[in-house]
């Protein structure tokens, strides 16, 4: 009566297993276990016995969507080091939050599939969870585990973009028999979309860029590019996702000067600005010849201004430039020169028409252009963004044009969503509002800083506003940190990892403390 009990009080945590073949019995045992979405909400002892006192917020070994060795091997050696038991739980609870919390579905084996959600909505953004996973690809060298797990991400995503290119969040798969959610919202789309496969269809080019982010990745990390001919749906979406860069080349009036309608409106129901597309669902008018690639929305899931938004182009040229050795290891040297071409062109048109000559700061990049002259001038937290452009590879951090830009962007007369209040401070976006600022943006500022100060001061902060729950939220209010958005964004607590595996290489003695040695995920994975 007891046991009963105590599952009714937990309710129903339906996270899927390891392995298809056993996923009914897997259910039946999850019965026993918390919603992790109100499971975050709440501190959970053991507390450290530092000043922040932060809680262990780990879900039960029997409770985690997925495990790995390599990951808690790493766990243990990372915290084992961290003098600072704040610091050290932080890394703890947010390092693993994907593989403990998201993998809602998972297939092994020799065609592996995985779907992970990006935390308390119950679908998955290409962009996501590239991100999420990314901590873990260096493991992939030696564990068989995170490398199925990995693959098994890239066929789902691939499966996805198969059948609906344009789209950026999606539902279980069938075959997983996890019941589909609604996003509560009537949207009119073009092209059409199937809502049992699709949860949004926002076109996002960030979100293909991330389809081959976590392709790329893979690629180097483990050397294994049989996947771009065995899979069968890698390559419909690869071609897919040029077909929709060629039509998203196409600009508002051709050389003639005639208007054509863009192959991709979305128009929603809304009393939120940035929730819809002008001109009926097409957006702003773009110009000809600037070699960019039009994005109806932000990572951040708001409707661009302008639609040449640049961070996106900066981060596909990369990914098309880059995933030329995939695709020539893969025996497909022809489209892998293509990419490579494409990469070059849209790198030249950012580089032409993403950067301007800003009254105060010098030549720095736009976050968005027209192609008229237009430019919006600002940063979002979301990434891929302007600060986020060394961690792209699209420049280097050194580059003047980019150290002008990070001036501008980390300065409230430079940027109109840098955030400073009492309690807390970086840059936030229009997504949240004015009194916001996202723990994302100061992990994204540590990783493209040099500055002992600049960094310290910035972990410092990020430890401080977790309101007492031990993880990363979306966004945190300036002037009274304990008020937050999301208590489990799976994302932000990936960020947090990869920020302190980062400063362990980089600046060991920043987390480490003075003296010691460097620890590097790729040294100890490649061992």
């Amino acid at each position: 009566m007891v046991a009963i009990t105590s599952l009714l009080l937990l309710g129903s945590f339906l996270f899927s297993t390891p392995s298809y073949a056993v996923q009914e019995s897997w259910r039946v045992r999850d019965a026993s276990c918390p919603d992790y979405k109100t499971f975050s909400t709440r501190r959970h002892t053991p507390v450290t016995n530092g000043p922040l006192r932060l809680p262990f917020q780990r879900p039960i070994s029997e409770c985690r969507t997925f495990s790995s060795k390599e990951v808690e091997r790493v766990i243990k050696e990372v915290t084992g080091r961290i003098p600072d038991v704040d610091l050290s739980r932080l890394f703890e609870n947010c390092f693993p939050n994907t593989l403990d919390t998201t993998v809602r579905w998972h297939v092994p084996g020799r065609s592996p599939q995985s779907f992970i959600v990006t935390g308390d909505i119950n679908a998955e953004w290409i962009r996501d969870s590239t991100n999420q996973l990314s901590p873990y690809l260096p493991l992939a060298k030696v564990d068989n585990d995170i490398r199925t797990l990995i693959l098994g991400a890239i066929h789902t995503q691939a499966e996805f973009l198969t059948f609906s290119p344009y789209c950026n969040a999606f539902q279980p798969p069938a075959q997983s028999h996890l019941k589909p959610s609604s996003n509560d919202q009537s949207d009119n789309v073009n092209p059409p979309y199937d809502p049992s496969l699709v949860f949004e269809c926002k076109y996002e080019l960030d979100s293909l860029a991330s389809f081959l982010n976590l392709a790329n990745m893979y690629f180097e990390q483990t050397g294994d590019a049989s996947f771009v001919g065995s899979d069968p749906y890698f390559l419909e979406a690869l071609k897919n996702v040029l077909q929709v860069l060629d039509e998203q080349a196409l600009t508002t009036y051709d050389e003639n000067g005639n208007d054509r309608r863009n192959r991709y409106i979305f128009q929603r129901q809304t009393n939120v600005g940035t929730e819809t597309l002008a001109l009926q669902g097409a957006g702003n008018p773009t110009n000809l010849n600037t070699s960019l690639i039009r994005s109806a929305f932000r990572p951040s899931d708001d409707a661009t201004i302008l639609q040449f938004f640049i961070p996106a182009n900066a981060f596909v040229a990369v990914e098309l430039k880059r995933a030329k050795k995939l695709l020539a290891a893969g025996g497909y040297a022809k489209m892998a020169d293509e990419l490579f071409s494409r990469g070059e062109k849209i790198e030249n048109g950012v580089w032409e028409h993403g950067v301007y000559e800003h009254k105060v700061y010098g030549k720095v990049f736009a976050y968005e252009v027209d192609g008229y002259g237009s430019i919006i001038n600002m940063d979002d937290a979301n990434l891929p963004s302007l600060l986020s452009l060394p961690l792209l590879g699209f420049v280097d951090a050194k580059d003047e044009v980019y150290q002008n830009t990070r001036r501008m962007l980390l300065s409230k007369a430079g940027n109109p969503y840098f955030l400073k209040g009492p309690e807390f401070a970086g840059i936030g976006g229009p997504h949240i509002g004015v009194r916001y600022a996202w723990p994302m943006s100061l992990l994204t500022l540590i990783r493209t800083s040099d500055d002992d100060v600049e960094i310290a001061a910035a972990l410092d902060l990020v430890k401080k506003t977790t309101g007492g729950l031990g993880l990363m939220h979306e966004s945190v209010n300036v002037r009274r940190a304990r008020d937050y958005t999301r208590s489990w964004f799976a994302w932000c607590n990936s960020e947090f990892g990869k920020t302190i595996l980062d400063l362990a290489a980089r600046k060991p003695h920043l987390v480490f403390g003075e003296g010691a040695e460097s620890y590097s995920i790729d040294s100890v994975a490649g061992a």
